[in-house]
């Protein structure tokens, strides 16, 4: 039950995160988008092989921690990609440290 609510949830995140990915290549089709959003692409298709490497191992939990952080990080990684950034004008935005 619990492998296969994992499973369904796997492939779940590898379609989101070959989506994204693929939104993010045809909107904002940048080299540096193209390599930040490629640990996305990555996990998401190693994502593809969770059902099956969950029904091969009998339910061992150090494979059910795995799957579940493959999941996570997918989340973290739509997020990082999805979020807005101003341009960079020129200017020197972080804060200068150190003696002044």
């Amino acid at each position: 039950m619990i492998d296969q609510g994992l499973g369904t949830a796997s492939l779940v995140a590898a379609v989101a995160a070959l989506s994204v990915y693929l939104w993010i290549v045809v909107r904002r089709a940048q080299m540096i988008r193209l390599l930040t959003g490629l640990g996305l692409f990555l996990t998401g298709l190693a994502l593809f092989q969770g059902p099956s490497i969950l029904s091969a191992t009998d339910g061992d939990l150090n494979v059910r921690i795995a799957v579940v952080c493959l999941i996570l990080a997918v989340v973290v990684q739509i997020g990082s990609l999805l979020r807005t950034r101003p341009s960079w004008t020129g200017t020197e935005r972080r804060s200068e440290t150190g003696p002044q």
